[in-house]
């Protein structure tokens, strides 16, 4: 069925994808502002704040909430990324509008008490701190600021626990009204809903409410290329090795650093993942991904390996990454790249969650939705020299990140050998 693309009369843009084959309904509110737009002592105020809209309003209590969503079979969810936050349900389809009810209450009619506000403080420096006890989340936070280095767009998004500790419930209600409750929403449902029901129920839900276009921080991403060797606490060593890409808004961009990304890194026959798994044993998790950004976007290859094969886990990331930059891509990987993407698509058609928050992110990447078949056809109409020019421009040694986050010993040699 269509996607239909609407307008409210207070400014609220509403995507909705109608899917006759599924009993199942997926509701996202998504606001384009994040942890990179926080200004000095806001630091972590964008991810309490979402913690804070599953606390009640004035005649639901947090416990009314959970018990709706859990008596239905349905969940509600929420998550905070550097340029956007999201709160979302998945549920019957039967009961779409009085989620979409609720979700709107939640949202625009939350309390904030302080007795709240003081015992979410404890779930989120719980949730800090569990956080710096995993690996793969502290290294990527530690190579993202040598990426970015002392910018926002590298901060980390929950804020430290001191960042928490500082936040008033004052300052909290004040953000939330001048920086949330009037920022203008994007809504996108998927799921065996109708749009004009979907419609009305949104607008009478928000009709008496006023919003004004999301501002961002004015602080652009710049780039840093270099070699680092940081020491880490952790018993492996975490290898990452990132480009700066091509900063396009077309679909046919985003599709083919897709199918590089699968060649390289991002499939098990891919190229890392078969060289440093598979054929050496050099570690357990081995991947790459690609991120755009308001205003970049990076390529990254990852691996962590033990600390006694760090040496050889370089070398072999490197020499892979040398090998596509210098003889490029296979037709060969190319097909097979092209049919693995558009069965990954297919197989997340079936999930509803994933096609309401798929809507939502094109939109944010270019204004531009399309439908899975339409998705389909810009794959299919990738040349085979549009991703072997991307590789050529993009993949610059000059530009190469290389971050190597190890012990003290590794860290050393790593620094004598690749300086």
């Amino acid at each position: 069925m269509p996607l239909t693309e609407r307008f409210l009369s207070n400014g609220i843009c509403l995507i909705t994808e109608p899917i006759a084959a599924t009993k199942a309904a997926a509701i996202g509110f998504w606001f384009k502002k994040g942890s990179r737009d926080e200004g000095a002592g806001l630091f972590g105020m964008t991810h309490f704040l979402e913690h804070m809209l599953f606390k009640g309003t004035h005649d639901l209590s947090a416990s009314s909430l959970a018990r709706f969503f859990d008596r239905i079979g349905g969940y509600v969810n929420a998550f905070t990324e550097r340029e956007t936050v999201c709160v979302f349900c998945v549920v019957p389809a039967t009961h779409a509008l009085d989620a979409m009810g609720i979700l709107c209450r939640m949202i625009w009619e939350s309390l904030m008490r302080d007795d709240e506000i003081e015992r979410e403080r404890s779930v989120i420096e719980s949730e800090i701190l569990s956080s710096l006890d995993d690996p793969e989340d502290v290294g990527m936070d530690v190579a993202l600021a040598l990426m970015y280095p002392d910018q926002p767009v590298s901060r980390v998004i929950a804020g430290s626990v001191e960042d928490v500790n500082a936040i008033t419930g004052d300052s909290l209600r004040e953000f939330y009204q001048s920086e949330f409750r009037n920022s203008l929403p994007l809504v996108s449902v998927a799921g065996n809903v109708d749009p004009d029901a979907i419609e009305a129920k949104l607008a009478s839900c928000s009709s008496h409410l006023r919003f004004v276009e999301s501002s961002v921080a004015d602080n652009k991403a710049v780039w840093s290329a270099g070699r680092h060797f940081p020491v880490s606490r952790f018993g492996q060593s975490q290898i990452f090795c990132s480009y700066p890409i091509s900063f396009s808004r077309s679909s046919s961009n985003w599709f083919a650093w897709a199918l590089i990304n699968a060649i390289i890194g991002n499939t098990v026959s891919s190229r890392l993942f078969q060289s440093l798994r598979e054929r050496k044993g050099l570690c357990y998790s081995v991947y790459s991904f690609y991120s755009f950004n308001r205003d970049c976007a990076i390529w990254s290859a990852y691996a962590a390996t033990p600390r006694d094969k760090t040496i050889e886990a370089v070398d072999s990331m490197l020499v892979e990454i040398d090998g596509v930059r210098k003889d490029g891509i296979t037709d060969d990987e190319f097909r097979d790249a092209r049919s693995h993407v558009i069965g990954e698509l297919e197989l997340a058609s079936e999930d509803i969650e994933n096609r309401m928050k798929r809507i939502a992110r094109q939109y944010f990447f270019n204004g531009e939705v399309l439908t899975i078949d339409e998705s389909v056809g810009v794959l299919q109409g990738l040349s085979f020299s549009t991703l072997t020019d991307l590789i050529q421009n993009d993949f610059s040694k000059d530009n190469e990140s290389l971050i190597v986050y190890a012990d003290r010993k590794s860290a050393k040699e790593c620094s004598r050998r690749w300086r």
